[in-house]
């Protein structure tokens, strides 16, 4: 089970990885400034640092892969 939620981190990075170089800094400053202005105008009771830790939530995204016949016969 770990190493498929392993693969699909890697596999994510990469893809992640893959369209981020295709941007230019500019555009990838753009990309960032417009989702924190997005997290902010949707969410406007956090403060800054809660900001940065949602944008930041949103890039690294956790797998988890679950089981369906084991936890349904558990």
């Amino acid at each position: 089970m770990s190493s498929v939620t392993d693969f699909a981190e890697r596999f994510n990075l990469f893809l992640y990885r893959q369209h981020v170089l295709k941007l230019e800094p500019a555009e990838r400053e753009t990309a960032r400034e417009w989702c924190l202005q997005f997290i902010r105008r949707e969410h406007p009771k956090l403060t800054d640092e809660e900001v940065d830790r949602f944008y930041e939530n949103l890039i690294n995204v956790k797998f988890n892969s679950v089981d369906e016949w084991t936890r349904r016969m558990s």
